[in-house]
């Protein structure tokens, strides 16, 4: 279960990649834990278990009834993520001398990569636009939704404790909005009189804030617009299970973790030198009971 951290361990050998794939995950709470799976082709193909065979209680000599699960067929593929950054060569020879204009214009084109990313993960829609994979928002199933009202209500400890209930095999991380964190620690002052539940956790290198064990993550690009009955202004909360074997998992194709960094070289019409960095990734979800949403949560 590699992730992207380790990948960059190893490019020790091509210190321009190492050097975006550390900027991309660098203090990067998602990417500490998020595994990735390698793909060789263009898409993935996995089976999603659809019914769960069952067994009976029998009689002596009575004939044993055969029921096998079934399984949906799933293909997640490949999107590319991409973008190109030009340097004026004049700037890069003149004031080279306190910044390397280069490097700060990749380093800055690597955060915009991993910005993009958290963005599709929250609200990629590969229907409005497929060249894009499908995020939490589209991933969630009917039956994996609490629902905190007809139209909508400020969070509740109890409505998180259902959240995390839907996924029956433990969610890892727990994913909310910027305002819907600060309204957990204002919950958590109110009932218990503190709000320090930070715990220190394996990955992430600093005490984390969680509910019940489990990590809160923020990713500020889940929609604070969602309508819930007559209120316009709701927002979601995730609980997601993260692993290759029934949760949900990064995909990458290629070498360095899927991360090209190409010289272009020289710009045609300006006299300016032009780099593209590109992602090969996806994302895949075995189970669909691994993801769960609170819809209609005020507190945005």
């Amino acid at each position: 279960m590699p992730l992207l951290r380790e990948e960059a361990e190893k490019l020790s050998n091509n210190q321009l990649v190492q050097g975006v794939v550390e900027e991309i995950i660098d203090r990067d709470d998602l990417f500490a834990i998020l595994p990735f799976t390698q793909v060789n082709g263009k898409a993935y193909v996995y089976n999603r278990e659809k019914t769960l065979g069952g067994a009976n209680w029998l009689d002596p000599n009575e004939v044993i009834e055969e029921e096998g699960s079934t399984f949906d067929e799933v293909t997640a593929h490949l999107r590319i993520l991409a973008g190109d950054v030009d340097v004026d060569k004049f700037l890069d020879s003149t004031m080279g001398d306190t910044n390397a204009q280069k490097a700060i214009q990749i380093k800055q084109k690597a955060k915009g990569v991993a910005r993009e990313f958290h963005r599709t993960l929250a609200r990629g829609d590969s229907k409005t636009n497929a060249k894009e994979f499908d995020g939490f928002d589209k991933l969630v199933t009917s039956t994996q939704i609490v629902d905190a009202g007809a139209d909508g209500n400020p969070l509740t400890l109890t409505m998180l404790d259902e959240l995390c209930d839907a996924v029956p095999n433990g969610a890892d991380v727990i994913v909310m909005r910027r305002g819907t964190i600060r309204a957990y620690r204002a919950l958590l002052r109110a009932t218990y009189g503190t709000d320090a539940v930070m715990q220190q956790l394996s990955n992430f290198g600093r005490p984390m804030l969680t509910h019940n064990g489990i990590p809160i993550i923020m990713n500020d690009w889940i929609a604070g617009d969602e309508v819930k009955g007559t209120n316009s202004k709701t927002t979601s909360i995730y609980a997601v299970r993260l692993n290759e074997v029934d949760g949900l998992h990064g995909l990458y194709g290629g070498g360095n973790a899927g991360i090209v960094v190409e010289d272009i070289g020289t710009v045609q019409n300006k006299d300016a030198t032009r780099t593209r960095i590109k992602w090969y990734c996806g994302l895949a979800l075995k189970s669909t009971r691994s993801i769960a949403a609170i819809r209609g949560v005020t507190n945005i």
